[in-house]
C-alpha cells in the first residue's frame, strides 16, 4: 500500500510539471538539442541488455544546444582520465531546466564541453556531438531526469514531434514456456497451462545507426476480448539496481526484457479451447500496427 501511494503522489506530481511546463509559454515545452534529429533509440529501446532511458541521436560533429532556459549544474569534459566516478557517459552536460527537470546531454565530444557557462538560455551551446561514453555511434544522448519524483521522463514528451509516418513493426510474437517458443501464425496448437507471451516489436527511424530496436510509445495486449497489457514508454524510475518501466504496472528490465531483447508483455493461462491474442502498438506520431492471431489449447 504504501508503494501504491508514493506512486500515485510521484505520477500526480509529474503530471503537474508536465502541465506547468506545457503552460509556460513554450510550445513544446523543449526544443531538440540537435538539429535535424534522427534518432536511432528512442526512450525504452533494449540496447546490449539494458533499457535506453533517454533518446540517442545521431550527427556527427554537429553543435549540441540547450532544449531551454535552465543552469549548468555538472559537467564532465574529460572521460579518459583517471577518475573515481567511472561513467558511461562520456563527455557530458546537466543542464537544471524548469520545475526541477534536469536534462543529460551525453557522449559529446571530448573538449568540447561549454564549461564555462552559468545560467543558460535555450539554444545556447553546450558542446559538440561526438562518440565519448558508451555508444554504438557518433551524435548525442539526451535524457530528462525528474528530480523530484526521482524519475526519468521520456523526452518525447516535451520536444516537438518529429516527422514520421511509419508504423512500429510487430515483428513476430510467441507463447513461451519453459525455455521453448510457440510462435504465434505458426504454431496451431499448444497444450492448456501457463505461458509467456513474448513479442517482438520495433519502431522503424531513419538512422546511420542502430543501438538496438527502437521502441514504440505504446502496447496494448487483448486475450480472448480482455485487456491484459497496456504500456506506455513514458517514464521510469530506478529501484534496487534495476531500472522499472510502467509504473502504474511496475515491469524491470530482468521481468519484462528477454535475454533475446523481446518484450515480456505478460503472463496468461490458456485452457482448452481456442484463444484469440490480439496486440497493438503505436508510435508517438500516432502510427499503430495491429495484429491478430488465434492458437487451439489442447
Amino acid at each position: 500500500m504504501r508503494h501504491d501511494a508514493r506512486s500515485g503522489r510521484a505520477a500526480a506530481r509529474l503530471a503537474l510539471v508536465l502541465a506547468g511546463l506545457a503552460s509556460a509559454g513554450l510550445a513544446s515545452a523543449l526544443e531538440w538539442p540537435l538539429d535535424a534529429a534522427r534518432p536511432p533509440a528512442t526512450f525504452g529501446t533494449p540496447a546490449r541488455g539494458r533499457f535506453v532511458a533517454g533518446i540517442a541521436l545521431a550527427s556527427d560533429a554537429a553543435l549540441v544546444r540547450a532544449a531551454g532556459e535552465g543552469e549548468l549544474v555538472y559537467f564532465r569534459d574529460d572521460p579518459g582520465a583517471a577518475t573515481r566516478l567511472p561513467s558511461t557517459l562520456g563527455s557530458f552536460a546537466v543542464v537544471e531546466h524548469e520545475r526541477g527537470l534536469a536534462g543529460v546531454y551525453a557522449g559529446l565530444a571530448p573538449g568540447s564541453v561549454s564549461s564555462y557557462l552559468g545560467k543558460v538560455k535555450g539554444g545556447q551551446i553546450l558542446g559538440a556531438a561526438g562518440a565519448s561514453g558508451w555508444t554504438e555511434g557518433a551524435g548525442l544522448f539526451f535524457s530528462l531526469y525528474d528530480r523530484g519524483a526521482a524519475r526519468w521522463v521520456n523526452p518525447y514528451l516535451l520536444l516537438p514531434r518529429l516527422k514520421d509516418v511509419t508504423p512500429p513493426n510487430i515483428r513476430s510474437a510467441a507463447l513461451v514456456r519453459e525455455g521453448k517458443s510457440y510462435v504465434l501464425g505458426e504454431t496451431k496448437s499448444v497444450r492448456q497451462g501457463g505461458y509467456a507471451i513474448a513479442v517482438d516489436i520495433a519502431d522503424p527511424l531513419d538512422a546511420p545507426w542502430s543501438a538496438g530496436a527502437p521502441a514504440p510509445f505504446y502496447v496494448r495486449l487483448v486475450v480472448d476480448g480482455a485487456k491484459i497489457a497496456e504500456l506506455r514508454y513514458d517514464i521510469a524510475e530506478g529501484r534496487k539496481g534495476s531500472l522499472f518501466l510502467f509504473p502504474e504496472a511496475p515491469r524491470s528490465r530482468e521481468a519484462y526484457l528477454a535475454p533475446d531483447g523481446r518484450a515480456i508483455l505478460a503472463e496468461r493461462t490458456f485452457t482448452r479451447g481456442r484463444s484469440t491474442i490480439e496486440i497493438l502498438v503505436r508510435d508517438f506520431a500516432g502510427n499503430e500496427r495491429a495484429a491478430t492471431w488465434v492458437v487451439g489449447v489442447e
